[in-house]
């Protein structure tokens, strides 16, 4: 359980300032793109922790967020994942409005993850698919909903909470704004 949550939120402010700023270029180092998906994965884990630990406002915690979709054409394995033309098609857009979890859980259980850049270098989006529904469609994701998402959850400091318990279901109901 969380206890201090400035310690979740802080590095989220730090990562997307990185992401921001981001260039990629013609010499990026593989181990760069390994951090980019690192920051991105654990910035969603943490995230989905602040969620369950209600250390998040009501309204941040089921703030939605619009990006695309796109139907899956061929079966997706551990050798083809990053052929995203191939098995998605691409022409074939959806957008959908989806919830914070559902984007966490979108990128901790990532199955497919494929950066994609704009031509000047700077970061465009993510395409993901958790290992669930990478048979059914990949998800997009832009920086900017992504960078969007970890500033408004690292500036989000409720300051009251109240706590009901449900008999019916025997679980408290807590609300934070």
């Amino acid at each position: 359980m969380i206890w201090e949550s400035c310690y979740w939120k802080e590095p989220l402010l730090k990562t997307a300032l990185w992401l921001r700023r981001f260039r990629m270029h013609a010499g990026t180092r593989e181990s760069t793109l390994v951090k980019i998906e690192k920051e991105v994965m654990i910035g969603f884990y943490a995230i989905r922790k602040l969620i369950e630990s209600h250390k998040l406002s009501n309204s941040v915690a089921s703030s939605s967020h619009t990006i695309s979709s796109f139907p899956n054409l061929k079966p997706v394995r551990h050798l083809n994942w990053h052929k995203i033309g191939v098995l998605y098609d691409l022409t074939r857009e959806t957008k959908e409005s989806r919830n914070l979890r559902f984007l966490c859980n979108r990128f901790i259980h990532s199955f497919v993850f494929l950066i994609d850049a704009k031509s000047n270098g700077r970061l465009a989006g993510i395409y993901v698919a958790s290992d669930n529904d990478r048979n059914q469609r990949v998800f997009y994701v832009s920086i900017d909903t992504i960078i969007g998402v970890f500033r408004l959850v690292g500036r989000d400091y409720p300051a009251h909470s109240s706590y009901e318990y449900n008999r019916e279901t025997r679980e408290e109901v807590i609300k934070s704004w």
